[in-house]
Parts: structure tokens; C-alpha cells; sequence
């Protein structure tokens, strides 16, 4: 018979799931996604990123960040502007009010962290965190996080 609760991939699946219903409890007033406020924020941190680039920084394929970024943009959360040097290529700059969008939302967001690790003690959140940290890191051969020598 099988037991999610002894698959590492069945656990991940169903956590990554409490994890979105939680985050979206929190910021339903705003209407963002985990996955749209990831990009706003990445888009935030790296000023003119392309799109492309916004990709391998979120972790999404191109079709869903055409998604996420015409949404974006639909809200003024976002603008983007032809590159100067390559009229092929868009750069995806923040708005004011994106920026007021993400000072709401991290508190929001923050929570929803506490929330889904309130179940357990401090010291084993740490040591979720860094086992969480290292698995991700070990297996994102594209993603930003790698080029950011994140440690334990």
C-alpha cells in the first residue's frame, strides 16, 4: 500500500501546497500569487532585469513569465521598456506602486512563514531551513540563487 508519508516527493508536493494556500490566506487582498510576487520581487532586486533573465531568476519558463509579467504590468505593478542596444529584448523595471505593493506584501508574507513553520521549534526551523537551503541549492543547476553564494 502506499504512504505519502514515507515519499520525500509526495511530502514536498503537499507541503509546496500549504505553503501557496497559506501565502494566499495572508495576501488575498492583494490578489498576487507566490509566483508573481517572487517575480515582482526579483524584478525589484534587479533593476532592468530582461525577461529571459527574470525567468532563470524565478525559476519559470518563458510562457508563464509572459504570463506573470502582463499581469504585472496590467496592475502598474511594472513597466517594460525595449533595450536601447537590442530592441529584441524588453528590460522589466518596478513601478512606485510595485514598490509600495511588496512593503505591503512582505509583512503578509513573512507571516505566512511563521505560520507554516509554527509547528516547529526554533531550532528545528533552522535546521529546516538550511536542509531546505541545500537541497534547492544542490539542485538548481540555473536558478539565481546559485550565482549568490548562498551558505549555511
Amino acid at each position: 500500500m502506499f504512504d505519502p508519508f514515507s515519499k520525500v516527493g509526495a511530502l514536498t508536493r503537499r507541503l509546496h501546497q500549504i505553503s501557496l494556500r497559506v501565502f494566499s490566506e495572508e495576501v488575498h487582498p492583494y490578489g498576487l500569487t507566490t509566483v508573481q510576487f517572487g517575480a515582482l520581487q526579483a524584478i525589484a532586486d534587479h533593476s532592468g532585469i530582461d525577461q529571459v533573465s527574470l525567468g532563470v531568476a524565478s525559476d519559470i519558463d518563458r510562457t508563464t513569465v509572459m504570463r506573470v509579467l502582463n499581469r504585472l504590468e496590467k496592475h502598474g505593478l511594472v513597466r517594460r521598456k525595449p533595450c536601447p542596444q537590442d530592441k529584441r529584448i524588453n528590460r522589466v523595471y518596478i513601478t512606485a506602486v510595485g514598490k509600495r505593493m511588496i512593503s505591503d506584501i512582505e509583512p503578509l508574507a513573512d507571516a505566512s512563514q511563521q505560520r507554516l513553520l509554527e509547528p516547529l521549534a526554533p531550532d528545528e526551523r533552522a535546521a529546516f531551513m538550511n536542509m531546505l537551503t541545500k537541497l534547492v541549492l544542490a539542485h538548481s543547476s540555473q536558478s539565481l540563487y546559485n550565482s549568490q553564494n548562498r551558505h549555511e
